[in-house]
């Protein structure tokens, strides 16, 4: 199969992934019409066209409330999403020191920092907010980061991607249409002229990136007009250090795409959509008022119509009436499933409406632990991104700051890449919680007192630092730290109770000493008389 990738050119390798591709098209397409339709619309519709309204915002509500959720839990705003963990033993024997760690923690945590201020200089946020929100809609998004400049996305309606039966990538095939003064002028020269083309008329531009045979890097190639280019994003990168991210949002066995998370809640918007469109048009119809005269009636429509407010009319009020739909019990039905529709994808979409109960007395309590449940619900989703974006995107940015020596490399002999949100925030954070419960139950059950005596202080602040991901090395004081402490401060008291004694036996001493003095001064003066 190898051999046939090789000689395969990109368009006829794009022709032949597409067939595959066009089921996760067609549901992206009706995702995006319940939600955001411009995510991702028809293919033909230009950035002029007119896009179908939908008849509910609760859709689009949701996918802006999960897609910000989803970014600042994989890209905190404050905080590096990844760390450099170190090897200990490592660090020992490569030290020959046990007290080099600080320095080294020290060196990795700016190394951190500067790859973070990295990804905000290069416009990284506002690409990764569009690629969760492909992600919600469509279930998939291709990521490409180059070595400088800014990274750039592209919709599945523009890519292809082949896997091995154990996810890795095979082939990726992009599809571009660029304007022909637009490209360098190189390749325009050898471009099939046409007398009719305008300056706007576009070319499809191809670029293919294939594993080659022993798997140990991948090959990329353009091609504009069936012709292979130079330049561009051609190049061959190592297998763990491909620029090219195709991410999805879900793992399927056996499927290239992943799904999206519209297409689990698919049901419900639909019907959401539906009735509420019946509900506002016959709304509107009940809300036209028409009145209905006799057709043997004596009463004039036209002096009615014409009639002042507080007027005299000539008539009888028999032959008169307004016409009414009486279709308000079947509106209530309606509204009453709106009701239940919008409370279930209020929940799926973790939207704060959802979160609070209706009722006089909702405590804050309640409130934070059904957002928990609810955060909690997106670990799946946390687990696949953490390997397929967040570890990649680290990694990527930080060779990017080590080609412009920004950073010295990375030591990997006593160091390691780990993510440190997402999924394994999550682990944390029940860890935290579960210790902070036990604590507090036992002191409502047995009184502060008893926690005092049983509950090992050093202890606590070890498994409360490790659950907040911070290094208590140096931080919190050890046992032997503090007896040593305790000492010191034990023997200061004594110096200090002392030290009166001792300026009183100076100060007698002294006293003597002047008294004999005298004594002497006195007797030599007798003696001379």
């Amino acid at each position: 199969m190898s051999e046939v990738v090789e000689t395969i050119s990109a368009k006829a390798l794009y022709d032949s992934l597409v067939q595959d591709r066009n089921p996760y098209i067609t549901r992206a397409e009706r995702n995006a019409k319940l939600t955001v339709p411009y995510l991702f619309p028809k293919n033909g519709i230009s950035p002029a066209s007119d896009l179908d309204d939908t008849n509910q915002s609760l859709g689009a509500r949701g996918i802006r409330h999960l897609a910000s959720k989803l970014q600042l839990a994989l890209f905190p705003v404050n905080s590096p999403f990844f760390k450099y963990q170190i090897d200990d033993l490592a660090l020992q024997a490569l030290m020959k020191s046990d007290g080099k760690r600080g320095e080294v923690e020290r060196a990795l945590s700016a190394r951190e920092r500067a790859v973070i201020s990295e990804m905000n200089a290069s416009m990284f946020r506002p690409i990764s907010f569009e690629a969760c929100r492909q992600l919600l809609v469509s279930g998939n998004y291709l990521l490409y980061i180059p070595k400088k400049g800014k990274p750039r996305g592209f919709r599945l309606s523009s890519y292809v991607v082949q896997r091995d039966a154990s996810g890795n990538i095979l082939d990726i095939v992009v599809r571009e249409e660029i304007a022909k003064t637009a490209l360098p002028a190189e390749i325009r020269a050898g471009l099939s002229t046409d007398a009719t083309a305008t300056r706007e008329a576009k070319v499809e531009v191809y670029t293919k990136i294939s594993l080659n045979e022993d798997a140990s890097k991948y090959v990329i190639t353009q091609e504009v007009e069936g012709k292979e280019v130079a330049g561009g994003y051609s190049g061959e990168y190592p297998a763990d250090k491909l620029p090219w991210l195709p991410i999805r949002l879900t793992y399927i066995e056996g499927e290239d795409y992943g799904r999206a998370f519209v297409d689990e809640y698919v049901g419900d918007l639909t019907s959401l959509n539906a009735l509420t469109g019946a509900i506002r048009d016959g709304t509107m119809q009940a809300a036209k008022v028409i009145w209905l005269i006799a057709p043997n009636s004596t009463t004039s429509a036209a002096k009615l119509a014409k009639a002042e407010n507080g007027g005299f009319v000539q008539g009888s009020k028999d032959s008169v009436t307004c016409l009414q739909m009486e279709k308000a019990a079947d509106f209530s039905v309606a509204e009453r499933l709106i009701q239940a529709l919008t409370e279930r994808i209020s929940y799926g979409f973790l939207l704060n409406s959802a979160i609070q109960r209706n009722g006089e007395r909702v405590t804050a309590e309640e409130i934070r632990f059904m957002a928990g449940e609810l955060d909690q619900g997106l670990g799946g989703i946390y687990s696949l991104l953490s390997e397929e974006l967040q570890m990649p995107v680290a990694k990527l940015y930080g060779q990017r700051m080590e080609a412009v020596r920004k950073v010295p490399p990375l030591p990997k002999e006593i160091s390691s890449t780990s993510i440190v949100t997402g999924l394994d925030a999550l682990g944390r954070g029940n860890d935290l919680t579960n210790l902070d419960v036990f604590v507090q139950g036992a002191a409502q059950l047995f009184g502060p007192e008893i926690v005092k005596e049983r509950i090992s202080p050093t202890e606590y602040f070890k498994r409360r630092g490790a659950a907040l991901a911070i290094d208590t090395g140096g931080l919190v004081l050890t046992d032997e730290e503090i007896a040593a402490s305790q000492d010191a401060e034990h023997q200061r008291q004594m110096l200090l109770a002392g030290t009166p004694n001792a300026v009183a036996q100076m100060g007698g001493g002294m006293r003597d000493a002047q008294q004999q003095a005298a004594d002497a001064e006195q007797a030599q003066a007798q003696g001379t008389e």
